[in-house]
């Protein structure tokens, strides 16, 4: 063994490879947020006011102070140090700042993080006025009164725009949080970016103002995010602090905060037209002010605002979108409503998964049951033996030869002997004969013994079978809900323009509602749910509410399906308007029950669902009669519950295939389901096909034949769903029948029904359906073999 070495603890290399990745991004971060912060100390520094003062630099300092550590807080100061250093000739008492800034450092660079904040903050503020004070006195020798008063002149300019920067900062620090900013609290931001404009003063390129350019750019952009409010208000407030710098303070106000107004005006134009009214307005108040005052000739140049115009277009549309999304309070707090709603609906996803965990686990347990039973058959032989041999052999007096010296042969020959018996072998084994003294007893007991096994065996069969089988529709209702998981994650988008537009409306048309709800659904189609107490009536919505959402949304809406809902509880009524749909669908159904039955074995359904779409369906539940009527009814009615609930079609019918063949008995599962839906909106008919026949669609001259050849509902864990895609337009049939209709021809040929729809071209949808049935009573000699059902639907174009 090697004394001394060191053995070096295990380390997981992802676990470290991640601390430094983080370590990385954090030390970016970091060094992001310095840097800065330094410039931020350098411009907001060089930042006059009227008396050739500078007290920003000093608020601004004083407010990293507070809340940054000694590492920021000294970049910070060397920023400030540096900025007043480049305005040594233009401020007055400059060697003030020079004191006030490493002086302010180090008092808080000794303080820390160890002192309370409100003593950290009044022991710096006694340190400037006492430093004030002081320099008044020493340096400027100026008498107590006077130093006095100095004093507080320099005081009552810093600590108030210490408290507007102090804001401004912990609004910036609120970004990406769940904070919803104030129109105040936005001014203060803007405050900020009008101290560090302001500081850029005196920076000119071919006599180009870069103060007057960054300024027309950020009052531009604030227009055209918050609008003519705060566009006006952050042009005013920018106007001011510039002016402050030199003797053009009204002039400044007045350009950019008109300039401000009007751009914001245009908001909702898009940049383009804020752009030219931005120039437009830029272009007439130069014009104005150049007449009344020769100092807007210097000051301000059209070139100027063409280049922040060209500034603002450069910055991507999106980062102006994510800036608007947190500084708008209204789009935040639907932003916010949005991610609560998302997170509750992720909760209950999270316990519907967790069902179908349940489920499918559920369907694992009983499989291995079933492999259990499975297993257990190796040791049943060797039961069988040993209950037969303690029936015979227990008091016999040859027992200790048989089951002591001639054990294995004894044992193979009760084997051969039950073998035989289960086979019907009328044979007794050889060695059994041949000393057995019971033999008598030993055939009668096997048969007993064997009878039994045989019964048992059968319930066991029995048994394993019905697990195998609940334990595969189990499969499938787990499967099941993890398709209704993935239908509810699709995502779902709130529409807070329209919802705005519409109460506007409402408030000028003097509409009572209580409230305005408005989605867009995953196919990007506008829904809106209104409430209100006041209107109990369809026919009110209709005529007074109706004409007015199709005002504020642009388009054509109608009322849904389901009408007003009115709340018992509180008398509200609810209703749901939807994008008008582009086609119409009519439906005639016709029918024939067979010969000697008075109830039909086949069932339909047709009408509009949910998401637009309008769905057929037939089921022809096997045989005939009221057994039949019963299957064909619960398929057409689980598929209709289902689906008018929200749920794909392919998940309504897998979970009526679970449901139908846990009944267990095989002369009541077996059903046909031939559903077909159009999509209202686009035309798209979607034909699923389950066991069902052939599905025709007319098109002008020519037939279109769906056929299928899939197995029908519960034959199968899953069900066997053939699909097909077609689209239709105005004035198409779609023809779908069940087998009673096909199989009146032999050999199931479908020339004669393609024939009949030829012929009667210009017959109506009714008079089509009863000639079907008629001619396949015609070509079966007037003997309905089979329960017969036909329906035709026919498209209409609503704006052809």
């Amino acid at each position: 063994m090697q004394y001394g070495a060191e053995i070096i603890p295990y380390k997981r290399i992802k676990n470290t490879k991640e601390k430094q990745i983080k370590e990385e991004q954090s030390s970016r971060k970091l060094i992001i947020k310095a840097g800065t912060l330094f410039f931020l100390c350098f411009f907001i520094s060089r930042t006059m006011i009227i008396n050739n003062t500078a007290p920003f630099g000093i608020a601004f300092l004083l407010v990293i102070l507070m809340k940054e550590d000694n590492k920021i807080s000294l970049l910070s100061a060397f920023g400030s140090l540096l900025g007043y250093i480049t305005m040594q000739n233009q401020v007055k008492d400059i060697n003030m700042y020079f004191v006030l800034v490493p002086l302010l450092t180090f008092v808080s660079m000794v303080l820390g993080d160890t002192v309370e904040s409100k003593l950290k903050k009044a022991v710096l503020a006694i340190t400037v006025t006492i430093s004030i004070f002081a320099y008044s006195i020493l340096i400027n020798q100026y008498g107590f009164s006077v130093s006095l008063i100095s004093t507080f002149t320099n005081i009552f300019c810093i600590f108030p725009i210490y408290f507007i920067l102090h804001i401004s900062n912990s609004c910036f620090e609120e970004l990406k949080t769940k904070h919803l900013f104030s129109n105040e609290e936005i001014i203060c931001m803007s405050l900020l970016f009008s101290a560090v404009v302001a500081g850029t003063w005196g920076i000119k390129i071919f006599n180009i103002s870069l103060t007057n350019i960054l300024a027309l750019a950020v009052v531009i952009m604030f227009s055209y995010i918050s609008g003519s409010a705060i566009g006006a208000t952050s042009g005013i407030a920018m106007g001011a602090i510039i002016g402050m710098s030199n003797e053009y303070l009204l002039l400044y106000v007045t350009v950019l905060g008109i300039c401000g107004l009007v751009a914001g005006a245009f908001k909702d134009a898009g940049r383009i037209f804020v752009s030219l009214a931005f120039l437009v307005t830029f272009a007439i108040v130069k014009v104005y002010m150049s007449t009344s005052n020769m100092a807007m000739l210097n000051s301000f140049i059209i070139i100027e605002g063409i280049l922040s115009v060209g500034i603002f277009l450069i910055v991507p549309n999106n980062m102006y979108e994510r800036i608007s999304a947190e500084i708008n309070s209204e789009k935040k707090k639907q932003s916010l409503d949005r991610n609560y709603l998302n997170n509750i609906r992720n909760m209950y996803l999270g316990r519907l998964d967790n069902f179908s965990d349940v489920l499918t686990n559920m369907s694992k347990i009983l499989i291995n049951l079933v492999d259990n039973d499975k297993l257990a058959l190796q040791s049943k032989s060797s039961a069988l033996v040993e209950n037969l041999a303690s029936r015979v052999c227990n008091d016999c007096n040859t027992n200790c030869i048989c089951w002591a010296r001639e054990h294995h042969v004894t044992y193979s020959a009760f084997a051969e002997l039950i073998e035989n018996e289960q086979k019907k072998i009328n044979k007794f084994p050889f060695e059994l004969e041949r000393k057995c003294l019971r033999k008598g007893a030993l055939i009668r007991n096997v048969e007993d013994v064997v009878n039994k096994h045989i019964i048992s065996e059968m319930w066991r069969t029995r048994l394993s079978e019905g697990r195998e089988l609940l334990a595969s529709q189990i499969n499938n209702m787990a499967q099941s809900v993890q398709e209704l998981v993935k239908d509810f994650n699709e995502d779902i988008k709130v529409d807070g323009e329209v919802e705005r537009d519409i109460i506007k409306l409402f408030d000028k048309n003097d509409i009572e509602y209580d409230d305005v709800f408005s989605i867009e659904d995953k196919k990007g189609r506008l829904i809106i749910r209104i409430s209100s107490s006041e209107y109990a009536s369809i026919d009110m919505y209709g005529k007074k509410v109706l004409p007015i959402i199709n005002e504020a949304v642009g388009k054509n809406m109608v009322i849904n399906d389901d009408a007003c809902y009115i709340n018992p509880e509180n008398n509200k009524c609810t209703i749901v308007l939807e994008e008008a749909p582009r086609f119409k669908v009519v439906t005639h159904v016709a029918k024939a029950s067979k010969e000697g039955f008075n109830i039909h074995g086949d069932s339909f359904s047709f009408g509009k669902y949910a998401n637009g779409n309008y769905m057929m369906l037939i089921s022809d539940g096997m045989g005939s009669g009221p057994q039949a009527g019963r299957e064909s009814e619960a398929a057409v009615e689980l598929i209709e519950k289902f689906t008018h609930a929200g749920f794909s079609k392919t998940t309504a019918i897998n979970t009526v295939n679970s449901i139908m063949t846990l009944k267990f008995c095989e002369e009541e599962k077996f059903s046909t389901v031939d559903l077909s839906s159009i999509d209202l909106y686009t035309g798209e008919v979607d034909f699923m096909k389950v066991g069902a026949v052939a599905s025709f669609i007319k098109s002008d001259d020519t037939i279109d034949i769906i056929k299928s050849k899939s197995l029908p509902i519960g034959v199968l864990d899953k069900a066997d769903i053939e699909r097909h895609k077609k689209s239709v337009s105005h004035g198409d049939l779609v023809v779908m029948v069940s087998d009673g209709v096909l199989d009146v021809e032999p050999s199931g040929r479908v020339d004669w029904i393609l024939d009949y729809m030829i012929r009667n071209d210009d017959a109506n949808i009714g008079d089509l359906a009863e000639g079907i049935i008629e001619e396949a009573k015609k070509i079966s000699k007037n003997k309905v073999k089979d329960d017969m059902t036909v329906l035709v639907s026919k498209v209409y174009n609503l704006y052809s």
